[in-house]
């Protein structure tokens, strides 16, 4: 709950207090609570309450069973409540959370089942005209017949099938009559003034009654339910006004045409002029909220009404007005047009009734009574408008306007009512002025010089090529560039130079908020902009061109805030510049696609229909004038890939201005955006990786597995070169979080308090989804090789630089040699060096170049014979080959569905799992409180958290362990008496919420089932990897056996009050099996002498305190005497004699944040040389992390001395079995203890 009202920055309210109050684990109370929350929404309790009911309806799907008899509705209200935050109150940021929720229900599921249907049906487009009922027809009528009368969403489902039957009544299907009436009907009943639907139900009865009045005119119940139907579509809006905060033009403009329509139709029942002045009133007023362009809607209708009240008062003037509009419509509507026989009727008998006037005695009654049946064919036909004229869907509101002339007063010293001078200003001046857009009387621009290109900044012109070509845009050369300018504009500088250089800098500020997410960042290179603009004169060589790149960005920001005042702003910027510019030069074409672009953004939310014709226009004037352009560059300093980059964006934006004007005109079907990856290559990138997870995003909403599954591994596959190694490692780290997980929003107030989308726990993730989506589209492998190309991907970065190429040295000696020569650079340049210092820029350059090095390397190795997947992700028959020594468990745990893949020698089988991601986050939020409890704590407080572990791990078993451990072939217990050697072996690459729980203990351990062998730990003995890739790498070690050193232990203080505690004991354990243990421990124990004391051991212990970093985990570490040994410290080592390291410190082997990533201390252990670690998933309790290092070692110990390490994973497994069977009533006790890599 706190996760979602966050989000939509909403509160808990009294309202939503009452409603969740209500709410139990009883699953009927939840849909109680939500449909109470959706009443109170549509009332007093606002958005608050819409926000909470998708909260809760998302809860219960995520912890209900998927065969509750409720969860169809509990899908329909989830539905109805993102539609009251679109429709009510214009908020759609919970709107892709939601259809990713309802997408997860229709899998697994028959077209059929009241579930699947749930989840599509509503959000189907309507059938177009002459088209056969959808094939979800039936299911959806079935659906709807089933629920109870009151159910808040049956009006809807209803309505929609009200309308699918009109469709094929306005194309011909007269049998479809009497269902439109019924579903109308039947929705009409079922509504209250306060619906969220009830104006647009209200309209659909409306255009019902009125089409069964049509056919059988002397039923006039037909024509008085359709007064009601309008009234009632009237006062729904009239409430959305009044109780929501989105405009409601549209909903207002039908209720209007449809009341209008009632009244018309009801005028020859009854002679009043009140009707008919009424029913124009309302035409009027559906002619003043609709677009400009009505469709003829007014057009068609005004005319027989003016003629109606010319008869009433004996009005001439109202009957010529109605023969102009008639004449008019028969001048402009094309000859052939369907409506022009009506016309001609209806003017016809306008005509006639002019004539009659002129020549009958004018008795009013006398007069009434002769015309009267004359008006019924005048009123009727073809006024009733196509059901698609009923409001459009929801769009998003405008809110906060962003950064315009007047906002940025404070920051130039300009009052809100200075004057506009649009004189040029210069740098001397005590103000900065700049009009609200550009004057409109200067002079012709100066021509472009080449010296306007020269004396760039170094870092600022690195940093513009990178934006601009293949390589990576590292934030250190982005700050090192943007203060290099900042520094340039501050002096002398020509006025072409002047907009050259503003320009490169509002570009790379803007690249800033890229890694940054911030919207104050793009807001700061907007004010940048508009502050050179003001210093330049409007005629200079460069002034437009910087009026483009700011008034583009200015758009951006209004979208980012939702203000149509800064998107109007940006359009009208762009629109001057375009008036400037050679027609048909590049910079025209680049000027008119962003003019489109703004001008569609603004027009769709203005719902104008001129200004969404006009940016179509121009977008196929710009694809015809890039079509024309010559081949080759224009001019010598052409941008290399300007062209290529101009060509993507106009295509994408044409495709955005094209669907906001079909959308604007209400004659839309969801047409995906264009997206070419073959051509998309010619990219950036970050352009490459961002277009891919657009068409991601799109294709899933859509439902396109196949198109979602390319677009995931499109993404994934520039993933590398956005995430390059020659970035810092916290950057790439942050740009992995950015482009993995999603964009940052603000949190609850307090000093630093920020969330992520998705949190620590729960969530989104670019691996597990592309996983999911191929698993949608039936593609088993690929999904595998999608998951383990998305995940650990700074841990596979590292390992290239540390992988065996004893292979490529057999085929390639001289290969061989220089890609290890280059990782040691590559190693070298990744050593921190004094930031901001004189030589940082040097450095920046080096680490850049090296990266470019090792990536042109790695290309060449790969079209070497046999060498074609060096240092690729693994393929499927590698992930078979890897699963020689046991079955690999690969869990995929996504909002949309979820699976484990189980890699065998034999392939790789497919099981899906009853696990929803919510659930997983919530039980893993359980249980990491419940691990928490100490011994300190109450007996019966840590009685209830050991109820809680034994809980969840009985959990794990049912939902995910058992499934696995079955398609494993591992379905009976360990025989007693089974030599250890004989223990079979699986390995668990888990990612997401799961990271943080053991599935190695998923079982049922109480006393009383303990020997039925339902567990983990009497199947198999566990391992854990971060990928297939990592145990790959673990296995490429010197084969695992006998070792007879250097052995070291690292020891500090563990007690809780700063003594000793267990570490003296874990040592001397050590240290009775292990001769010549050399032992770093108290003062002596620093970073930098455990750093060098670890390059030579090949077996190293630590008894000391480990932390996960929850923010950064990055920089999690192990506390030693100067402070902390970090991840990035110890994966920066080269360690050729590691075997074996001990962890037992607390929860070394966890990650808050990027549990996709693996980035903790058993990680950062493997990626540094070491192939097994044993590590804890949380703190371990002192003695028995003792008892675990005597039995380990003791168990270790190999003939003649020293250790044998080759079977530490079945060591472990039987000594937690140990543990288990001594503590059998405390499982947090003996479950945290695992096994990482081969």
């Amino acid at each position: 709950m706190d996760r979602e009202l966050v989000r939509c920055e909403a509160v808990w309210t009294p309202d939503v207090e009452q409603h969740l109050a209500d709410a139990g684990e009883d699953p009927e109370s939840w849909l109680q609570a939500a449909a109470g929350l959706l009443r109170a929404s549509w009332n007093e309790g606002g958005r608050n309450c819409a926000v909470a009911a998708v909260a809760v309806l998302q809860y219960a799907l995520d912890m209900g069973e998927r065969r509750d008899p409720r969860r169809h509705r509990w899908v329909l209200h989830l539905w109805l409540a993102e539609r009251t935050l679109a429709l009510r109150f214009g908020d759609h940021r919970l709107s892709d959370d939601v259809h990713r929720h309802l997408a997860a229900q229709t899998q697994g599921r028959p077209a059929d089942d009241p579930v699947a249907v749930a989840a599509t049906y509503p959000e189907e487009p309507p059938p177009r005209h002459f088209e056969p009922p959808r094939p979800s027809h039936p299911h959806a009528v079935r659906l709807a017949e089933g629920l109870p009368p009151d159910d808040l969403v049956r009006p809807c489902l209803l309505a929609r099938l009200a309308q699918s039957a009109a469709f094929r009544l306005e194309s011909g299907d007269m049998s479809a009559l009497e269902e439109t009436g019924r579903w109308a009907d039947a929705a009409f009943a079922g509504i209250t003034t306060d619906h969220v639907e009830a104006g647009l139900i209200g309209c659909t009865a409306v255009h019902a009654s009125l089409a069964r009045f049509r056919d059988r005119p002397s039923d006039t119940q037909g024509v008085r339910s359709a007064l009601r139907a309008g009234r009632s579509a009237l006062r729904a809006v009239e409430h959305s006004r009044r109780h929501g905060t989105r405009p409601v033009d549209a909903e207002a403009a039908s209720a209007h045409l449809a009341f209008s329509l009632a009244l018309a139709a009801y005028l020859p029942l009854d002679l009043d002029r009140e009707v008919v002045e009424e029913a124009i009133v309302q035409l009027e007023a559906f002619r003043a909220s609709a677009p400009p362009d009505d469709s003829g809607i007014y057009a068609g209708n005004m005319p027989a009404l003016l003629a109606a009240r010319g008869v009433l008062t004996g009005s001439h003037a109202d009957l010529r007005r109605a023969d102009d509009l008639w004449a008019a419509l028969q001048r402009d509507l094309p000859r052939d047009h369907a409506l022009m026989p009506h016309i001609a009727a209806k003017r016809a008998a306008g005509a006639k009734l002019a004539q009659m006037l002129k020549t009958l005695p004018g008795n009013g009654t006398w007069l009434f009574k002769l015309v009267g049946p004359m008006l019924g064919p005048l009123l009727s036909g073809v006024q009733l408008p196509p059901i698609r004229m009923y409001a459009p869907p929801g769009r998003r509101g405008v809110s906060s306007p962003g950064p315009g002339p007047e906002d940025f007063a404070p920051f130039t010293g300009v009052s809100r009512s200075a004057p506009v001078d649009p004189g040029p200003r210069r740098g001397g001046d005590a103000t900065v002025v700049w009009p609200p857009v550009p004057p409109a009387d200067t002079g012709p621009a100066e021509p472009a010089s080449p010296a306007d290109l020269e004396g760039l900044p170094p870092d600022a012109a690195a940093a513009r090529d990178a934006l601009m070509g293949a390589g990576a845009v590292d934030p250190r050369m982005l700050a090192l560039a943007v203060e290099q300018l900042r520094t340039a504009l501050a002096g002398p500088l020509s006025d072409g130079q002047r907009g050259f250089f503003a320009a490169t800098l509002v570009e790379l500020m803007v690249q800033q908020y890229t890694f940054s997410d911030d919207p104050k960042d793009l807001e700061r290179a907007v004010r940048c902009g508009d502050e050179q603009l003001a210093l330049l004169p409007p005629t200079s060589a460069r002034y437009v061109e910087l009026l483009c790149v700011v008034e583009m960005h200015r758009h951006n920001h209004g979208m980012v805030h939702e203000s149509e005042a800064t998107i109007a702003r940006a359009a009208d910027g762009l629109a001057w510049a375009l008036a400037r510019l050679p027609e048909m030069s590049l910079s025209w074409l680049s000027c008119a696609t962003l003019y489109a672009h703004a001008l569609s953004a603004v027009s769709w939310l203005r719902r104008e229909v001129a200004g969404t014709s006009e940016a179509v226009r121009l977008v196929e004037l710009a694809e015809r004038g890039l079509d024309a352009l010559p081949d080759g560059p224009l001019h010598p300093h052409e941008p290399a890939g300007l062209r290529a980059q101009l060509r993507h964006t106009l295509a994408d934006i044409a495709a955005l201005v094209r669907r906001a004007h079909d959308e604007v005109l209400q004659n839309s079907e969801e047409a995906p955006a264009a997206w070419n990856p073959a051509a998309d290559r010619v990219l950036p990138p970050r352009a490459r990786f961002e277009r891919a997870r657009v068409a991601l995003g799109g294709a899933v909403e859509r439902r396109d597995w196949a198109l979602a599954t390319d677009a995931a591994g499109a993404a994934l596959e520039a993933l590398p070169l956005v995430v390059s190694q020659a970035l810092h490692r916290d950057d790439r780290q942050a740009v992995l979080r950015t482009a993995l997980l999603g964009r940052r929003y603000p949190g609850p107030p307090g000093p630093g308090r920020t969330t992520d989308l998705p949190d620590r726990l729960a969530g989104t993730s670019l691996a597990r989804t592309a996983c999911a989506v191929a698993l949608a589209a039936g593609r088993t492998e690929r999904a595998a090789a999608l998951l383990e190309q998305g995940r650990a991907v700074l841990m596979g970065q590292d390992l290239q630089a540390r992988t065996d190429v004893s292979d490529l040295a057999a085929a390639h000696p001289r290969t061989a040699d220089e890609f290890t020569a280059l990782a040691r650079r590559m190693r070298e340049t990744e050593t921190p060096g004094a930031a901001d210092g004189p030589g940082e820029a040097a450095r920046i350059r080096q680490q850049h170049t090296v990266a470019e090095e090792w990536r042109r390397l790695l290309t060449r190795i790969r079209k070497l014979d046999g060498f074609d997947h060096f240092l690729l992700p693994p393929s499927a028959e590698q992930m078979r080959r890897e699963a020689a020594e046991g079955p690999i468990a690969l869990i995929n745990i996504d909002g949309l569905r979820s699976d484990a893949l189980v890699v065998t020698t034999g392939g790789i089988e497919l099981v899906p799992l009853d696990v929803t991601e919510g659930r997983l986050a919530l039980e893993a939020r359980r249980f990491l409180t419940a691990v928490s409890v100490g011994a300190g704590l109450p007996r019966a407080r840590r009685r209830e958290a050991a109820e809680t572990v034994f809980d969840i791990l009985e959990w794990l078993w049912d939902a995910i362990a058992e499934p696995v451990l079955k398609a494993a072939g591992l379905t009976r217990p360990i025989p007693e008496g089974t030599p250890r050697g004989a223990v079979p072996r699986l390995w668990w690459s888990a990612s997401g919420p799961l990271a943080h729980l053991p599935l190695h203990a998923a079982g049922h351990h109480r006393a009383g089932v303990l020997g039925d062998g339902r567990s983990v730990l009497d199947r198999v003995a566990s391992s854990y990897t971060p990928s297939i890739r990592a145990l790959r790498h673990a296995r490429q070690a010197p084969a695992a056996g006998r070792t007879t050193g250097p052995f070291l232990a690292v020891r500090r203080p563990t007690g809780a009050d700063g003594g000793e505690g267990a570490s003296v004991d874990e040592v001397a354990a050590m240290a009775r099996v292990l001769g010549g243990l050399r032992t770093v421990q108290g003062a002596d124990a620093t970073a930098a002498r455990v750093l060098t004391e670890l390059s030579s051991a090949s077996v190293v212990h630590f008894a000391c305190h480990g932390l996960s970093d929850a923010e950064d985990p990055s920089r999690s570490r192990l506390e030693l005497a100067d402070g902390p040994l970090g991840v990035l410290d110890v994966a920066r080592g080269h360690l050729p004699h590691a075997r074996l390291a001990v962890l037992l410190a607390c929860h070394t082997t966890r990650a808050d944040r990027l549990p996709d990533e693996a980035i903790h201390l058993t990680s950062a252990f493997q990626t540094a040389g070491y192939p097994q670690v044993v590590g804890a998933l949380w703190e371990a309790t002192d003695l028995v992390s003792v008892r675990l290092a005597e039995r380990l070692y003791d168990s270790l110990r190999a003939y003649g001395g020293g250790l044998d390490v080759g079977d530490t994973a079945r060591v472990v497994h039987g000594i937690v079995r140990e543990l288990r069977a001594r503590h059998a009533g405390s499982p947090r006790v003996w479950a945290p203890y695992v096994h990482t890599g081969r």
